[in-house]
């Protein structure tokens, strides 16, 4: 029985080995950024590799991505589609280092190393200022003893020489070797302060993450193909602006040319990726829209939907905030301190951008519109935030001239270029730069035009159209009773300085009420002429050489007494409550208008 069962053991043993491949380590993969859409808070990036696709599953890692990478975001495919198989997907986090790595210790031990050697030179010195303070003593001594000594006893030469000669060679070999242990001392603090510095970021490292994305891929064959990884990260946005420029004089076109300025601080530079630029939300985009119940007084329902909208880009844009200028920091070890300066204030306005941007795509799709733009170049976007143009759109618009005047706001008459958005996408809210014959004319501001719809732009002053609007002061009052009664007329007169005729469209208004107890009525205006159901008055008027045309508008207008003080209280709490955002007093308002007047009257 020993026997058979000593037989059975060795069987056993020296069975074959099942043939299980080992577990290998990931494979480190180089990639490239090719894509990047951003949004008005963040950027999808898409990385690509290329891979050998084998039998057996490999795993691939990502690794050396910002550590605010948005986990919920990572999508990952392999082109072409019927490369092979994604098998698994693993995000996680480490930090850049620990205390108890290899190099952390030796940089800690390189620092106390310097340290003590730094302490036994001072140790040292310390030894030698006592000697010093010694020999000081009793060089005194001696001075003092042989002034006491001499009434008493002749004092040789030779002793008093010796005395002399031992105190100075002891203050000299003293000094010397003081002089050495500062030599020391200097030669040794550069290393110093060069091995603490490189401690110090290895200390940085151990508070800074990095994420890494295994990815296990299998095919039918052996064969290479492009690992294609995209993720979501904080720390982008762009805002749009544009450039017209007109030909002549008279333009009946102009060439309208629109851009997305960029700016981020992601944490990886974007070298030739083709950009891309969506006035979408981020958040949404990854949902499926669905209605649920339209209920009222339920605040159940409110809660579900804003707890619906949390979502793992939130832990993303903590460790952004955190983390995001050290990262920088340790990316740019020259001029430091110089760069880190620029940064912070790239960044600061990126911040500013960001909120900007938010409320206009915001109010892009409260009217149902998004949009979505693409780069026509591949420009290098470092990661420093410093802002870079790219060009998102060119269109040549035929377009009529025309002169507007408004003398309530401005005693300039304008010209402008009237033109149809034609072209194949809409115009987004921005400032304008313009241009006339290659000469910058100045800024303005765009709003939202989609594709069809008019709009103007401002050319310049028409200098040969002399506008006026004052107060008839003979035909205004005021009269305060139990209700201020204010009686108003304004005349507005319109004179062609030019030698040829201008034709131009001159507008003024009078006010609406929107309240029960402010009451408008008696509105006169020369030529009978109505205004329109917002209180807007416009004639188009076409003025010989020196010709002068006026105009006068006139109405009533009453109130209670305490109106006016309902105002500067109003604005008094507003002030108090937002000091920094409190909105500076209108004159075009109306009720800024019926303060001033009360004023003038």
């Amino acid at each position: 029985m020993r026997s058979l069962a000593t037989s059975l053991l060795l069987a056993v043993l020296v069975l074959p080995v099942p043939d299980v491949e080992a577990q290998e380590e990931p494979t480190a993969v180089t990639s490239s950024i090719t894509e990047v859409t951003v949004f008005s808070d963040r950027a999808q990036v898409t990385r690509e590799a290329v891979v050998p696709v084998k039998r057996a599953a490999t795993t691939y890692v990502f690794r050396r991505l910002p550590g605010w990478v948005d986990d919920g975001s990572v999508r990952v495919a392999l082109a072409p589609a019927d490369a092979g198989l994604i098998v698994d997907v693993q995000v996680g986090r480490d930090y850049l280092a620990r205390p108890d790595d290899e190099e952390y210790r030796k940089a800690q031990a390189g620092v106390q190393q310097i340290a003590d050697e730094i302490a036994a030179l001072d140790d040292e010195l310390a030894v030698l200022n006592a000697q010093a303070a010694q020999i000081e003593g009793i060089k005194v001594f001696s001075m003092d003893k042989i002034a006491k000594d001499a009434p008493l006893r002749d004092i040789k030469v030779e002793t008093y020489g010796q005395v002399v000669q031992f105190i100075s060679a002891s203050l000299r070999e003293t000094a010397r070797a003081r002089r050495e242990l500062a030599v020391k001392r200097r030669e040794l603090e550069p290393e110093l302060y060069a091995r603490q510095r490189k401690l110090s970021e290895m200390q940085a490292l151990t508070q800074l993450e990095e994420t890494t994305i295994q990815v296990t891929v299998e095919g039918e064959s052996t064969h290479n193909a492009r690992l294609v990884l995209t993720y979501m990260l904080p720390g982008a946005t762009w805002e749009p602006a544009h450039e017209l420029r007109a030909q002549g004089k008279a333009p009946d076109k102009a060439e309208v040319t629109s851009y997305a300025v960029v700016t981020q601080t992601t944490g990886e530079d974007w070298n030739g990726a083709a950009l891309k630029f969506s006035t979408q939300s981020s958040t949404e985009s990854n949902r499926i829209p669905e209605l649920t119940a339209l209920t009222l007084g339920d605040s159940g329902a409110a809660a579900r939907i804003i707890q619906g909208r949390a979502d793992s880009f939130s832990r993303a844009q903590m460790a952004f905030e955190g983390q995001n200028r050290l990262w920088k920091q340790m990316n740019a070890p020259m001029a430091q301190a110089v760069q880190m300066e620029v940064y912070d204030n790239n960044l600061d306005q990126l911040v500013q951008v960001q909120g900007k941007a938010a409320a206009m795509f915001q109010q892009l799709r409260t009217r149902g519109t998004t949009a979505f733009f693409s780069g026509d170049s591949k420009p290098t976007i470092r990661g420093d935030g410093h802002p870079v143009r790219v060009r998102i759109g060119r269109a040549t618009l035929a377009g009529q001239q025309a002169i507007t005047a408004v003398p309530e706001q401005s005693l300039n008459a304008v010209r402008t270029l009237q033109m149809t958005n034609d072209g194949s996408q809409p115009l987004l809210p921005g400032n304008v730069a313009l241009y006339q014959d290659g000469a910058f004319l100045g800024m303005t501001d765009l709003p939202f035009v989609a594709e069809g719809e008019t709009f103007a732009v401002f050319l310049g002053v028409a200098d040969q159209v002399k506008l006026s609007r004052v107060l008839d002061r003979k035909h205004s009052s005021i009269d305060r009773k139990k209700r201020t009664t204010m009686k108003v007329a304004f005349v507005v007169t319109v004179e062609n300085l030019a030698a040829d005729p201008v034709t131009l469209d001159l507008a003024d208004r009078v006010p609406v009420s929107e309240s029960k107890e402010i009451e408008v009525d008696d509105i006169s205006v020369t030529g009978e002429k109505d205004p329109d159901s917002k209180g807007l008055l416009k004639w188009r008027l076409t003025l010989k050489s020196k010709e002068k045309k006026t105009f006068r508008i006139a109405y009533r207008v009453e109130y209670p007494p305490e109106l006016v003080q309902q105002i500067h209280r109003s604005r008094m709490e507003m002030r108090k409550a937002m000091p920094s955002a409190a909105p500076a007093a209108d004159e075009y308002d109306f009720s800024e208008q019926i303060i001033n007047l009360e004023k003038s009257l």
